[in-house]
């Protein structure tokens, strides 16, 4: 995970759709993506080519031809952004108001990991870690606990359930420690992924308390139904996302024994699906073991209309994968996906970029939106180039083939809310900020947590900074972990994070006692 990248970047949530306690049929889904980008795309073929057809340098096995090296993205709306650095300059439109937020200031830390609404918007949840010794994206000592919460869609507390970590050995209670992830089911369930080591933590089911890598199902009331432990090998988890048949697809990375013949533990990337009922529908890897930390790790899923999910994150060295065997000499990001069978179906590699795939969503009608950050290298998408960016937004379709792909600027630690009509919004830190705060030189050394609209052509909408002042250049505890549509069909986006210096998210300046989360919900603004 290089390990726990970006602090927390793991803790992705993939929302489904859940209503309460009865097993009605979900209302059916939109036919036509964003009023301004029904699909196709203007001008842009979609499903062109077979999934297996190839992209040069971004899917082709060991190193196709080199694509054309032009093709900037279209135009943002008013040519407000520039198209040299896809900088995030402010809009002239009217970005996303803020319509509520919520603050909660504890002691010690707390940190956001996950958000997700029911499909009709009328509860909200989330998942946090609450009482941490430290603000390293994971929970740390007998103090802190896991904690979820249901809310109204106005903001309301609903209720709160807590579930308290326990070291293995009472005489050093700091030693335990663990990760979550939340994802909400299409019938209203919520799965809760932990990985506690050095301890156990109780989840409220009829299963003993659980230590390392589990998943349990809680009911829209946060009642535990099940748990279920994923301790075949030494198995960390990286993502979590419920399934369209109300179970879950979880992507871990797992150790093997010593091998004297290899002279080396072997490491190996796969995905589970997980039934309704809390068994192993099959287990398939995503890459081969391998020796020397190579890897294929998805730090994101989505799943697909068709049943199947949906994989972004990054691979090292020489990974093999049902698709053929890809090669990177630095970090580099991917896309794949798997069928509801456990078949691999795609696999998008970008070799020629340092960096990684942080966040994806799917549309709909199966159109993926992907978002990640680059330390170096050219990421070459069809026809496009994006060269030294910092990061990146791209569009796919269900196939693999390539829409377009444009730079985000100066941003880092970047997350998506897609919505099923495929309104897209981006949030992170940005170093494009164009003044600096108080007591700040330079912006590239004053980032602020921003969230920016998109439709489905890569215009941007607006943009919109919560500003901050005070603190060090680099931030480990402010960012949106994770961000997610309202559910109510309107263009209100939902965003949690956590933050450790003073900040103005629209309502005021806040003040946290140390590092506090945050939910707050925008508007869509007068673009939408």
């Amino acid at each position: 995970m290089a390990d726990w990248r970006g602090w927390g970047a793991w803790l992705v949530l993939c929302l489904g759709m859940a209503g309460c306690d009865g097993d009605d049929p979900p209302p059916p889904e939109p036919s036509c993506e964003a009023t301004a980008s029904c699909e196709p795309a203007p001008g842009i073929p979609p499903d062109a080519g077979t999934p297996d057809a190839g992209v040069p340098d971004a899917g082709t096995p060991d190193g196709g031809g080199t694509p054309d090296g032009g093709g900037a993205p279209g135009e943002p709306d008013g040519g407000s952004v520039p198209p040299e650095d896809g900088g995030t300059a402010p809009q002239p439109g009217t970005p996303g108001q803020t319509l509520w937020l919520n603050h909660e200031r504890q002691p010690l830390h707390d940190l956001a990991a996950s958000v997700g609404t029911t499909q009709d918007g009328s509860s909200l949840y989330t998942a946090s870690i609450q009482g941490s010794a430290s603000s390293f994206g994971r929970a740390e000592g007998e103090a802190s606990h896991f904690e979820l919460r249901r809310y109204t869609p106005h903001g309301g507390l609903l209720w709160t359930r807590s579930f308290a970590l326990r070291s293995s050995d009472p005489e050093s209670p700091m030693d335990v420690s663990g990760t979550l992830a939340m994802s909400v089911s299409t019938t209203g369930r919520l799965y809760l992924m932990t990985d506690v080591r050095h301890g156990v933590v109780s989840m409220d089911t009829p299963s003993a308390p659980l230590s390392g890598l589990a998943l349990s199902r809680f009911n829209p009331e946060g009642r535990g139904e099940w748990s279920l432990p994923l301790q075949g090998l030494n198995e960390m988890g990286m993502a979590l996302v419920a399934s369209r048949d109300d179970g879950a697809y979880v992507s871990v990375r797992a150790s093997h024994p010593y091998s004297e013949a290899l002279r080396c533990s072997p490491t190996e990337n796969a995905l589970y699906r997980i039934s309704a009922s809390g068994t192993v529908v099959w287990r398939q890897r995503i890459s081969e073991p391998e020796c020397g930390n190579f890897r294929a790790e998805a730090v994101s899923l989505a799943t697909l209309p068709d049943g199947g999910v949906a994989l972004g994150g990054s691979f090292f060295g020489t990974v093999r994968t049902a698709k053929g065997t890809f090669t990177a000499a630095v970090e580099s990001p991917f896309l794949a996906t798997f069928s509801a069978e456990g078949q691999m179906t795609w696999f998008n590699a970008f070799p020629s970029a340092n960096g990684r795939v942080t966040s994806i969503g799917a549309t709909a009608k199966g159109t993926l939106v992907a978002a990640g950050v680059m330390e170096s290298g050219n990421l070459q998408w069809g026809s496009q180039t994006l060269r030294d960016a910092r990061s990146f937004l791209l569009v796919a379709e269900a196939t693999g083939t390539p829409r377009w792909v444009r730079s985000l600027g100066r941003s880092e630690k970047v997350v998506l809310a897609v919505e099923p009509a495929g309104r897209v919004v981006v949030s992170g830190l940005s170093r494009d900020y164009p003044h600096p705060s108080t007591g700040a030189s330079d912006p590239a050394q004053n980032p602020q947590l921003f969230a920016r609209r998109f439709n489905l052509e890569g215009r941007e909408l607006w943009n919109r900074f919560f500003l901050r002042a005070g603190g060090p250049p680099t931030l480990f505890s402010e960012q949106v972990m994770s961000a997610a549509p309202s559910g109510e069909g309107n263009g209100d986006t939902l965003l949690f994070g956590h933050f450790s210096h003073l900040e103005d998210f629209g309502t005021g300046n806040l003040f946290p006692e140390s590092t506090d989360t945050f939910l707050l919900k925008l508007g869509p603004g007068d673009a939408f």
